[in-house]
C-alpha cells in the first residue's frame, strides 16, 4: 500500500512540477515575458498588478471594458494592446490543471467575479460563417474555457505587443 501511495504522490508532484516550471520558449524579466516561439512580448501581470520578486503579481486585478483597455494601453505606451484569441491561447498550458497558465511566470490567477478569471481579447465572435460584431471572445485562465461576451462585459487584461 505504501508503495502505491508513494507512486501516486510522485506522479502527482511530477504533473504539478511540469506545469509550474518555465517553458524554454518563455523568457521572463522583471515585468515582461518574451515568447521566443511567437515573438510576442507579454506584460507579466494583469492590469492593476505589478510584479515583485519573491511575491509575484501584487495588487488588485483591474476589471475593464474593451473601450477602457484601449485608452489604458495607449497611456502605457510601447505599443501595448489587447491580444487576439489565438495570441492569448498560446499562454494556455494543457499540462496545467487550474489555472491553465504558468503561474511561476505569470503569477497567481484568481476568480475575480464569481464567473472565473475571464481575460479579454480583441477577437470578434463567429457563429458558423457569420460574424457577430456585438460579441467578443474571452478566455477563463482558470479552466481554459473560451466564451463570448458583449462589449460591456468587464474582464481582466493581459497586454501584449
Amino acid at each position: 500500500m505504501k508503495k502505491y501511495i508513494a507512486t501516486f504522490l510522485g506522479c502527482a508532484l511530477n504533473v504539478a512540477a511540469e506545469c509550474s516550471f518555465p517553458a524554454n520558449t518563455l523568457i521572463a524579466t522583471a515585468d515582461e515575458v518574451r515568447d521566443i516561439k511567437t515573438g510576442l512580448i507579454w506584460r507579466r501581470c494583469a492590469l492593476g498588478q505589478t510584479w515583485q520578486n519573491n511575491r509575484g503579481c501584487v495588487g488588485e486585478v483591474e476589471l475593464m471594458r474593451r473601450a477602457e483597455v484601449e485608452e489604458k494601453a495607449r497611456l502605457l505606451g510601447d505599443k501595448w494592446r489587447l491580444p487576439t484569441l489565438d495570441e492569448l491561447l498560446t499562454l494556455v498550458d494543457d499540462r496545467c490543471q487550474t489555472p491553465v497558465i504558468n503561474t511561476k511566470i505569470f503569477g497567481k490567477v484568481v476568480d475575480m467575479t464569481g464567473e472565473g478569471a475571464n481575460y479579454l481579447t480583441t477577437s470578434v465572435y463567429l457563429e458558423g460563417d457569420e460574424v457577430m460584431p456585438t460579441l467578443f471572445y474571452t478566455i477563463d485562465l482558470l479552466s481554459g474555457g473560451v466564451d463570448a461576451h458583449t462589449k460591456g462585459f468587464v474582464g481582466a487584461v493581459r497586454l501584449v505587443r
